[in-house]
């Protein structure tokens, strides 16, 4: 039995190799037969294994990329209807004044993409007025001490406090009125340097930028070559139990715009005694020179914790050269991308606000208090403005606001905020301005962060 079966095993594996050779010498004469060996089918192991690879990946450059925002419908309502407001624009559309709104002050959408040292970053603003772009640009950190960056891009001007705060965290609906006059969008496209002092050094808590602009203000073309520059130096500290923090700061900016061909003012004592706006005769040959922009200013922040709840304390001064037009002290066309189209005053100006914010124990509500002042031109006040033949207009007129809010803090990602701006304007011989104007704005705004 045993001799029987290795011989027909035998018989089988003799058999199978005539059939392999047979198989193998009609490959090789024919020539539709491919050649080349076919790949090894994957386990079901390999392709979970690239699955899961893949998930991972994707995983990791999920991680990298984070969406935040907030929005931030409102409804206000104004004195007078069609009055003009820094509380998010003039009640006014087209020749139609109106005293309510409803508007979505803010819709911010924000791309941030982060690989170890390299960071780019692309904001949106979404409004009923449509869709604008914000904070966009792209940053690089030294790899070694992360202590030196360089960004570049469409970016917030290095001035101040309250300027680069974010509208999210602010407590009052809007940025002092100088804030908005001087910086009206917040924003510019340049490059600017920073330098942070890491803990391991004595002069931790030190921060340095300084940077340089087109200055045209926002989303604009260049179109004269000047350049210009600011800079800002913080310092911050906070006590061993961090339950009292403060941080002071110094700015400065640097620039302007060529004038063009249009003829340029300066103030002085005019041949009749009275203070006011006298032609420019220094350069009557050429205009094409620069209106320089030139600003100084300080800030201080102070908070702390304690019993009654975290009390915070802001001031901001501000203060220098500003041109612009008979009417208003904003730069000509406001954000100049284009030369001038209108005569420049020359101004000296000065300005300043101060926050009080007070937390309700431990409670969710935050009571608010803020002052600010803008005075465009500080050699000429209340009825000198609007004298016949001083040239002086509206653009020469000072504003203080008094406001007052109570901020609800839904949970970490809402809030409620009701606030309300005293707007006194000083009385002058300008028709119009005779009387302080009836421009009183309150503010119920709802933020959802995301």
């Amino acid at each position: 039995m045993k001799n029987t079966f290795i011989l027909l095993l035998g018989s089988f594996l003799f058999t199978n190799s005539l059939i392999a050779q047979e198989n193998t010498e009609i490959t090789k004469d024919s020539i539709t037969v491919n050649t080349i060996p076919s790949e090894t089918t994957d386990t079901p192991l390999d392709t979970l294994t690239r699955a899961v690879s893949a998930l991972i990946d994707d995983n990791i450059k999920s991680k990298r990329l984070k969406i935040t925002g907030y929005v931030q419908p409102q409804y206000q309502y104004i004195d007078s209807a069609g009055a003009q407001s820094f509380a998010g624009g003039d009640f006014k559309n087209g020749t139609s004044g109106y005293y309510s709104r409803f508007t979505m002050r803010r819709g911010r959408f924000k791309f941030t993409y982060t690989y170890n040292n390299i960071v780019l970053m692309v904001n949106i603003d979404a409004r009923e007025t449509g869709l604008a772009m914000r904070e966009t640009y792209a940053k690089i950190t030294d790899p070694k001490w992360n202590m030196f960056s360089l960004t570049a891009g469409l970016l917030q001007a290095q001035f101040g406090f309250e300027l680069n705060q974010s509208s999210s965290e602010r407590e009052t609906p809007e940025r002092a009125r100088f804030n908005q006059i001087l910086f009206p969008v917040e924003r510019d496209l340049g490059a600017f340097g920073s330098i942070v002092v890491p803990k391991s050094s004595k002069l931790y808590g030190l921060k340095v930028d300084v940077g340089m602009m087109n200055g045209v203000a926002g989303v604009a073309p260049e179109f004269d070559s000047n350049k210009d520059f600011t800079g800002r130096i913080q310092y911050s500290k906070a006590t061993r139990r961090e339950n009292v923090k403060f941080d002071f700061g110094v700015s400065s900016y640097y620039g302007g715009y060529k004038i063009g061909n249009q003829k340029d003012y300066n103030v002085n004592t005019l041949s009749s005694g009275n203070t006011g706006f006298e032609l420019n005769t220094k350069d009557t040959a050429n205009y094409n020179r620069i209106a320089k922009r030139v600003y100084i200013g300080a800030d201080v922040q102070c908070s702390i914790d304690w019993k009654i709840g975290i009390t915070t304390l802001r001031a901001e001064y501000i203060q220098g050269d500003q041109p612009g037009t008979n009417a208003s002290s904003q730069r000509a066309n406001n954000s100049p991308s284009a030369l001038p189209t209108t005569a420049i005053y020359h101004r000296q100006f000065n300005g300043a606000y101060f926050y009080w914010v007070q937390d309700i124990g431990q409670s969710k509500f935050q009571v608010v208090l803020k002052y600010d002042w803008y005075d465009p031109n500080v050699k000429i006040t209340g009825k000198q403005i609007g004298i016949a033949g001083t040239g002086t207009n509206a653009g020469d007129i000072r504003f203080d606001t008094y406001g007052f809010g109570l901020n609800y803090h839904v949970n970490q990602y809402a809030k409620i905020m009701a606030y309300y701006d005293f707007v006194k304007n000083e009385n002058t011989e300008l028709t119009g301005y005779k009387k302080d104007l009836k421009d009183n704005v309150f503010t119920l705004r709802f933020q959802i962060k995301f």
